[in-house]
């Protein structure tokens, strides 16, 4: 073979891969999920295929997020858009009811397989919070890793059903992350079980899913469903609750002040933490939902029991 060939043709095909590649990329269906967990696991199906938009990135919470004029515009050209349901993004439950029926939404709140849990009542919604007419079912749904399972194959299906060319792409990403769910379930059953007896008090009353999948002792939460900050005398109940509970750590999030988190542990024998159950501060990709998990594993273990 002459020497000229010979460099043309590696060349030539790697061209032709790369041709090949953008067309596979140029063929993928456009699609996105609302949330950081949700856009992982969809990510994951997605592997090798496309990437989903995120639609509330940064540190925004789900249920404080309000649509852009610009954002339902964007998504109007989206071939399928994944949210959890109007219990957690209610900002989205109105633009998505009017979006073109070129646009499939779907609801995995609404998947098989998918169990949901009512909002709590008691010590979790404290007397001086007016709720703000808040949904009756806890949107948290990823916290266990049973729904995850359900997500993704609720996802696959949709995908292979919109994009029939990549299915079998997408069942075999789907089986891979079914492996992984499995893996990271027993994980934290591992990791999780010797805190399981602790009590402790969260910022709000978000990690219902991954208490009763893990049976944790959460002793309840510092902010009512409305999120208004506690006044004096809810301010001292959680100290009350804090010495009779035997609470042993109280849990921040990312956006929890810390001088209201002084003013609840000041003078209290009880450690402090913090929880990020959005996702908030991680980078979005197919790795968040596991590092999501495990994370929340660790800073639980780290509070509790003083190492991770």
């Amino acid at each position: 073979m002459p020497q000229r060939l010979s460099l043309v043709l590696p060349a030539l095909a790697g061209f032709m891969l790369m041709s090949a590649a953008a067309r596979a990329a140029d063929d993928a269906p456009v699609v996105a999920a609302t949330v950081k967990p949700l856009q992982s696991l969809v990510a994951g199906v997605m592997a090798g295929v496309g990437k989903p938009t995120l639609v509330i990135s940064g540190t925004t919470r789900p249920g404080e997020y309000v649509p852009a004029a610009g954002d339902v515009e964007r998504l109007k050209g989206a071939r399928l858009v994944f949210w959890i349901g109007p219990m957690l993004e209610r900002g989205l439950a109105k633009p998505f009811s009017a979006i073109s029926s070129a646009t499939e939404v779907v609801a995995v709140s609404q998947g098989p397989g998918i169990v949901l849990r009512p909002v709590r009542s008691g010590v979790w919604a404290p007397e001086d919070d007016a709720g703000g007419g808040a949904s009756t079912t806890d949107g948290h749904l990823w916290l266990d890793p049973r729904n995850a399972h359900a997500i993704v194959a609720l996802v696959a299906a949709r995908l292979g059903a919109a994009d029939p060319s990549h299915g079998a792409r997408y069942t075999g990403n789907a089986a891979k992350l079914h492996a992984r769910l499995d893996a990271l379930d027993a994980t934290l059953r591992e990791k999780l079980a010797p805190i399981a007896s602790w009590r402790f008090l969260v910022f709000r009353d978000d990690y219902q899913y991954l208490e009763q999948r893990y049976r944790l002792s959460a002793a309840g939460p510092i902010l009512g469903s409305s999120g208004a900050p506690p006044g004096p005398q809810r301010l001292e109940a959680l100290r009350h609750q804090i010495r009779l509970s035997r609470v042993r750590c109280v849990f921040g999030e990312p956006d929890a002040p810390e001088p209201l988190l002084d003013a609840i542990t000041d003078g209290l024998d009880v450690r402090s933490g913090s929880l990020d159950p959005d996702g908030t501060a991680l980078k979005p990709s197919p790795q968040l939902y596991f590092e999501l998990m495990t994370g929340l594993s660790s800073s639980l273990r780290k509070c509790l029991l003083g190492w991770d």
